[in-house]
């Protein structure tokens, strides 16, 4: 693979726009498929902080505002193949001006059949007139703010807690990481903002891991989401997080879809990405010699480690449990698939260290029906 010219230099926000771009995809196939049988079918895509930043091509391509327009677009042109016809609306916030401006101008001449809506302003005086326009529509929300200001979780709840919403936030690690600490209490009080706290601030001297454990449970619980994960964007040429994008849903397939994402976006195209970003004209780039990325690598790594000491201790607490029950809650902690934590829970199986109860022929791999438990509770 190439990385398109427009994001050369850029390298960090390609991923998270393959990211967004793999994920709305098939989230819009899929409410498309859902729903395809109801009279008045209307998908939803709200970007609040649309910008466009930093774009380098001159048709917007390479923004979140194209890449929502294309997606809803896609998925439409699919059903309508088969008879069926889905509306398509677009909100789009933007506070700077000059951005508004050129947001306006090219939803005039790319719109489509898309009822797209421009919005200037800050994000946060609109999330009441957000949640009377979408009502109980699916909708995708995307909240990708240039720092962290404004998109506090009181922001965030409102639209994310809904049934039938996924949300979408870049949380801009790099940004953050430099100022959690810091005592000033502007920045305390932007901290607890953030982060949704409303009676203490954001404990000091956290890890990253630590702190989007925090970030993840004030998501659940203040935003109002059932399920919640993260993934790491990492710097184009040094190994540490640039930006971690945190997924947050109210069914468990929101979950098994991001984890695919990541591993096809995360594992099997960042480690080119980043060493065409360190690397440019090389020959091993010429013989499209790479590897995984590092950092995706040992994320996925310790997961597979600890996924079955996971899965005995939530037996441990509450067996027995369904798979169904059980995989979601595994992989909103750790960098791994479905069908991988299936194959470490069918090796305890058979280690005898956990029974997969009504098992039906030669099924090899549970499924979310089956039951689990632990031996000595049978």
């Amino acid at each position: 693979m190439t990385i398109p010219e427009e994001y050369k230099g850029r390298e960090q926000t390609y991923l998270k726009h393959r990211v967004l771009s793999e994920y709305l995809d098939s989230w819009a196939h899929k409410w498309a498929s859902i729903i395809r049988g109801r009279k008045s079918v209307r998908l939803w895509y709200v970007d609040c902080f649309a910008g466009p930043w930093q774009a380098n091509d001159e048709a917007l391509e390479d923004t979140s505002v194209a890449i929502g327009l294309n997606a809803l677009k896609q998925a439409a042109e699919t059903w309508s193949r088969q008879g069926f016809h889905i509306d398509l609306s677009a909100i789009f916030v933007e506070k700077d001006k000059k951005a508004f401006g050129r947001l306006e101008s090219f939803l005039k001449k790319r719109a489509g059949p898309i009822d797209a809506k421009p919005l200037p302003g800050e994000f946060g005086d609109y999330v009441d007139n957000i949640n009377r326009a979408i009502r109980n529509d699916p909708a995708f929300l995307f909240v990708d703010p240039t720092g962290w200001k404004g998109a506090g979780m009181r922001n965030i709840a409102p639209l994310a807690g809904v049934r039938g919403r996924d949300v979408l936030i870049n949380v801009m690690f790099n940004h953050i990481n430099r100022f959690k600490d810091d005592p000033r209490s502007f920045l305390r009080e932007q901290m607890r903002d953030f982060f949704g706290l409303t009676e203490s601030d954001v404990p000091p001297a956290l890890t990253e891991e630590q702190l989007f454990s925090l970030y993840r449970k004030q998501l659940r619980q203040k935003g109002g989401v059932r399920f919640a994960a993260d993934l790491i964007i990492p710097h184009p040429t040094h190994d540490r997080t640039w930006f971690r994008l945190v997924i947050g849903g109210h069914n468990k397939a929101v979950v098994d879809l991001f984890r695919h994402v990541e591993k096809r976006i995360c594992g099997d195209e960042a480690g080119e990405v980043r060493e065409q970003a360190r690397s440019r004209g090389q020959l091993n780039l010429i013989l499209g010699l790479s590897q995984s990325d590092p950092t995706y690598a040992r994320l996925h790594d310790d997961g597979l480690r600890q996924a079955s000491e996971d899965v005995l201790k939530t037996l441990t607490e509450s067996s027995p449990q369904s798979f169904g029950e059980l995989w979601p809650q595994i992989l909103c902690e750790r960098h791994i698939t479905k069908a991988e934590l299936g194959k470490e829970v069918w090796k305890l199986h058979t280690q005898g260290r956990l029974v997969i109860q009504n098992l039906v022929g030669k099924q090899r791999t549970p499924k979310d029906e089956n039951l689990l438990v632990l031996p000595d509770q049978q």
